[in-house]
């Protein structure tokens, strides 16, 4: 069985391949901006990873994956990088990214493969051109139903209006391309139970949605040092889009709380910020800014962390809260979230409601009484570990394709 693997940016996709090769399934993969594993650009990037312009680079390196194997579209990836930065409609830009790069796989290209999987709002003219080829289509659907987020965002509105702008009705052009991706997905395939719960509430039908979990390397993460508390502030760490659905101003409303009446304290935010979420987000005590991290540099991140912080309204799944179980960090996190997912272990993390600010306050509180051990995290993880590997969502994977 060959498999077509087709996404025009990165996200998890990249693991995908890498997990589609590893079990034999994968025929090719399809993408914009990407640098093959042993090439010439991919050792440049990870040498300079640091440097502000590079940063983003690092994390679009293809590994595990032959370069014969890797067909890449980086002109339309990057037209649409520059029109983004000029500013203009985003969704209208990558709509039309999407389009492009669906349209640029040539039809004998799929008609030599056995099954296409490609993921939501960047699919709806592949799943056509699969179905007409009578070859089974997989939709790989990274975050929950737009329907829910859209009541979501109307209350976030209501709540953080400068965070949060007034929301517009989807464009009819993205909401047909997402219809027609659900109707003609012979399975969808999301990363938790939240997102799926999304899809069928929204009336898809719960047979045609599979909730297949990330993984994560657990030992590069628990290989990286921990550095010890003695003689530094606690260290609470967000890693994730700077951005209203990620819970960050409820975040920021707990640390006016909290962070002036604890000077033993750090909140710590990493990833990407835009310039007008950049000045809604006050000078408070303990607050750092720390910019984009390279994906390689998350384990050593976490290392200087003591709890991460997900308050997110909206997700598909939330990685990184397995990258900081590996690495012994224990979460604060939403049912929003893959946490939901998660055993309900205190030692690995606490639930709070998605945008109570009060609960998030009552957890800091609840950390800094009783510091985590990371010692004792690492060791409650070794249960969970088997299904959470990208191994595990990689035979996953496997078994539905065969058995179809």
């Amino acid at each position: 069985m060959r498999v077509l693997l087709a996404h025009p940016g990165i996200q998890h996709a990249l693991r995908l391949a890498r997990e589609l090769e590893r079990t034999g399934l994968l025929g090719e993969f399809w993408t914009g901006l990407a640098l093959a594993e042993h090439g010439l650009a991919a050792g440049l990037v990870t040498r300079l990873r640091r440097l502000p312009r590079v940063k983003g680079l690092s994390n679009r390196i293809v590994r595990g994956v032959p370069a014969e194997k890797l067909y890449r579209v980086p002109g339309n990836e990057i037209r649409a990088l520059l029109r983004l930065r000029r500013g203009g409609d985003a969704l209208r830009i990558l709509h039309e990214r999407n389009a492009r790069f669906q349209d640029s796989i040539p039809g004998d290209r799929l008609d030599s493969h056995d099954a296409v999987i490609a993921f939501d709002t960047s699919a709806w003219r592949l799943a056509a051109r699969t179905h007409a080829l009578a070859k089974p289509f997989y939709l790989d659907r990274t975050i929950a139903h737009p329907a829910a987020f859209a009541r979501i965002e109307a209350d976030l509105h209501r709540r953080y209006p400068d965070w949060c702008p007034a929301p517009e009705p989807r464009p009819d052009y993205l909401v047909a391309a997402e219809a027609e991706e659900h109707r003609l997905a012979q399975r969808i395939v999301v990363g938790g139970s939240f997102a799926r719960d999304t899809l069928v509430a929204a009336g898809i039908p719960a047979n045609k949605v599979l909730v297949n979990p990330y993984g994560v390397d657990w030992a590069r993460f628990a290989a990286s040092p921990a550095s010890g508390r003695a003689g530094r502030p606690f260290r609470f760490l967000f890693l994730g889009s700077h951005l209203a659905r990620k819970g960050l101003p409820v975040l920021l409303d707990a640390w006016r709380a909290l962070g002036p009446r604890r000077g033993d304290a750090e909140l710590w935010l990493a990833g990407h910020c835009g310039e007008r979420e950049r000045a809604l987000i006050p000078e408070l005590p303990g607050l750092k800014l720390l910019g984009l991290v390279p994906h390689a540099d998350v384990p050593a991140l976490l290392g200087q962390a003591d709890v991460f912080v997900l308050p997110s309204f909206f997700e598909g799944f939330g990685l990184v809260l397995l990258e900081a179980l590996a690495a012994g960090v224990p979460f604060i996190s939403t049912p929003h979230t893959g946490a939901v997912d998660l055993p309900t272990d205190p030692v690995l993390g606490r639930l709070v409601p998605a945008g109570s600010t009060d609960a998030l306050v009552a957890a800091f509180e609840q950390a800094l009484a009783n510091p985590p051990d990371r010692a004792a995290v690492r060791s409650a993880v070794k249960a969970i570990e088997p299904q959470f590997s990208w191994e595990a969502y990689g035979d996953r994977w496997a078994a539905l394709l065969r058995a179809t």
